[in-house]
């Protein structure tokens, strides 16, 4: 029997469908990821309303016509008028005695009076000692003591002397202190620092760094005090001043400056200050003066302060946002509108020779003030424009480049013009309020270096 040749058959191709797709789908991956790496990429801004502010705090230095009074007697020293108020000449400033009887009687007379006419003003004074006490500042703790005699003073001012002098003369010891009264006028203090005869001669950087550290001197006591010994202090002058130290960025900005406004940091008082810059200790200073609120820092010798010149409120945008671009500055008198449109009346010469005027559309402008700012593209240099209900002319000529960033709200870009209020390294605050600028959630180009005006943003 013949054996039987077997003939392997060929089979038939059958693609693999599935592979093919994911082939397919890896491609795509790999083009789109080509794509995405090899593509300028346009970074997009929304605009926002901020603040930025960048002052350092400055530590000012007070300068005051300011004296010191010194007892010429020994003995317990009794007040009777409150810390900050003003005393005229011949008012009665403070008592002494030998044997401590009149602080006595004084407790007794106070004792008597009605709490509440003082509950008020004590409950501010506690509130205060609470907001800004620390363990830092323990030294805090007898300035409150003052605070509250102060209220006490405040409350029987006029008449603590003469209810004294008649309880006096009732016990039969109307004879037993001397009463002491003021030379001159002013407002009292009860404190001093040693840096009362300062003037603005004297001030050096290195008092400038003093700030912080404590000088100065309660002078009321319950202990007897020797002849010679201050008593109290007398400012006698409204006007004072505050001398700051500057750098290079501050002076710069207070040169050109007569007045400034400034924020005393403490209670967040602000003022109008005169401006006087000097040089001294190889330093710039500025001495900034008012008439205002010397009572409220009577016992301050230095403050912290700003002046909010390095800050400012509007619309935020990055730096790199803000690009120039020229203009041709043209009269808004030589523009006009025609079915709608504006544009300018230009003269030109045609194959004939003769001389003609034509329509220009300006298609997008700028309208700033009585100009209009013409793209370069429309106009050129030279060009001869019409008023025609005038008959005058103007040659295009002059170029002015405006501050801007391209607006991308419709999807192409828009130069839009800014106002730039301040800037610092990162960030621009400008204006909300320029004409055919910005506004609130406008989206800008974050860098417009390789884009024109008309640019599709994809």
């Amino acid at each position: 029997m013949t054996a039987r040749k077997v003939v392997p058959m060929k089979k038939k191709f059958q693609p693999n469908i599935a592979l093919f797709i994911f082939l397919i789908i890896i491609i795509y991956v790999i083009v789109l990821g080509w794509n995405y790496l090899t593509k300028e990429h346009i970074s997009i801004y929304e605009v926002n309303t901020t603040e930025i502010s960048d002052d350092a705090p400055l530590y000012g230095f007070i300068l005051r016509s300011e004296e010191v009074v010194n007892t010429e007697q020994e003995g317990y020293i009794n007040y009777y008028n409150a810390e900050g108020t003003r005393i005229g000449v011949g008012d009665v400033v403070y008592t002494v005695d030998q044997s401590g009887e009149v602080n006595s009687m004084l407790e007794q007379l106070q004792s008597q009076g009605t709490a509440t006419e003082s509950i008020s003003s004590m409950r501010e004074v506690i509130a205060s000692f609470q907001n800004s006490f620390s363990m830092s500042s323990y030294s805090r703790v007898s300035d409150f003591k003052f605070s509250v005699n102060n209220v006490i003073f405040e409350q029987s001012k006029g008449q603590l002397f003469s209810d004294l002098n008649k309880a006096m003369k009732s016990s039969g010891k109307g004879q037993e202190f001397t009463r002491v009264k003021a030379k001159k006028s002013g407002v009292i203090s009860y404190s001093v620092d040693g840096y009362e005869e300062m003037k603005q001669k004297d001030i050096t950087a290195e008092l400038m760094d003093q700030y912080g550290i404590e000088t100065r001197q309660q002078l009321q006591s319950s202990e007897s005090v020797k002849a010679g010994s201050p008593v109290y202090k007398l400012v006698t002058k409204n006007d004072w001043s505050l001398v700051v130290k500057l750098d290079d960025v501050y002076y710069e900005q207070l040169k050109e400056m007569s007045t400034v406004r400034v924020t005393i940091e403490k209670d967040d008082i602000s003022f109008n200050a005169s401006v006087i810059l000097f040089e001294q200790d190889g330093m710039h200073f500025a001495r900034l003066s008012t008439a205002r609120f010397m009572e409220r820092y009577i016992n301050d010798r230095f403050l912290e302060l700003e002046f909010h010149l390095k800050s400012a409120t509007g619309l935020k945008i990055p730096n790199s946002s803000v690009l120039t671009k020229d203009f041709y500055v043209v009269p808004s008198k030589f523009v006009s509108t025609r079915g709608g449109e504006k544009g300018v009346v230009r003269q030109k010469v045609n194959e004939a020779g003769n001389t003609v005027t034509e329509f220009v559309p300006l298609g997008d402008n700028l309208s700033l003030e009585d100009f209009y700012y013409i793209n370069t593209s429309v106009l050129h240099g030279s060009d001869v424009l019409v008023d025609e209900q005038f008959k005058e002319t103007h040659v295009v000529s002059s170029t002015e480049a405006l501050p801007g960033v391209y607006c991308v709200n419709q999807g192409f870009c828009q130069f839009r013009p800014i106002d730039v209020l301040y800037q610092n390294k990162e960030y621009t605050i400008v204006s909300d309020t320029t004409s055919g600028g910005l506004s609130a959630y406008d989206h800008i180009v974050v860098d417009p270096t390789r884009l024109n005006d008309d640019d599709f943003i994809e």
